[in-house]
């Protein structure tokens, strides 16, 4: 039953040096406990952890969705969407896991509620958002492939690449050095090595 059942709060800094920032967010969600007279409720925090980094490395938040899964909790609260995540796919993807078990979530300072007509509206632009991106990165991929094959460069794993096939091939396409080195088949760490030494080095970002 839901009175069995306790309100989750979710805290997350990215640095160590941030300790007073897990504090101000854990006193922001107690006052609204506070003025909603919730008394039965449980802190989950991750210090020292990107928003990027992906449920199984946050302990806590791997943790909460669990006790949501094992039908603990009946709502998350979190000051921001972003202490959640900041990758946009992975923050859907939670979301979707909270609202699968039948548990509400809310992002206070956003009054982002995936109960209410506004959160959903919210919920459908941002996977939107998420399909485009996807889209646009596969586009890229393509657009750089087919490049490739035009300039006669042979894709695929190789025993040897030369360094002028990895400069070639960041000089006439916006492909991120994982994409050459996968183009390549060899390690992003090999294609920026070449890259910063022909002063060519490309974003690390897919």
């Amino acid at each position: 039953m839901k009175e069995s059942k306790y309100l989750a709060l979710y805290v997350r800094t990215s640095t160590a040096h941030q300790k007073k920032g897990s504090i101000s967010q854990q006193m922001y969600l107690e006052r609204y406990c506070k003025q909603n007279n919730i008394e039965n409720y449980k802190v989950y925090i991750d210090e020292n952890f990107s928003g990027r980094l992906g449920v199984n490395r946050r302990p806590s938040l791997e943790k909460l969705i669990t006790d949501v899964e094992e039908e603990k909790v009946y709502k998350v609260i979190t000051v921001s969407l972003s202490r959640v995540s900041r990758s946009l796919k992975d923050l859907l993807n939670i979301v979707e896991k909270f609202q699968q078990c039948g548990c509400e979530f809310e992002s206070l300072t956003e009054s982002f509620n995936i109960n209410n007509m506004h959160g959903r509206l919210v919920m459908s632009i941002l996977g939107a958002v998420a399909t485009l991106e996807s889209e646009i990165a596969g586009e890229r991929t393509r657009i750089g492939l087919q490049a490739c094959k035009e300039k006669g460069i042979k894709l695929g794993r190789k025993k040897l690449i030369s360094d002028e096939k990895i400069i070639e091939t960041a000089k006439m396409t916006d492909l991120s050095v994982r994409s050459i080195a996968k183009l390549h088949g060899c390690s992003p760490s090999s294609v920026s090595r070449i890259l910063k030494k022909h002063r060519t080095q490309k974003p690390c970002e897919v």
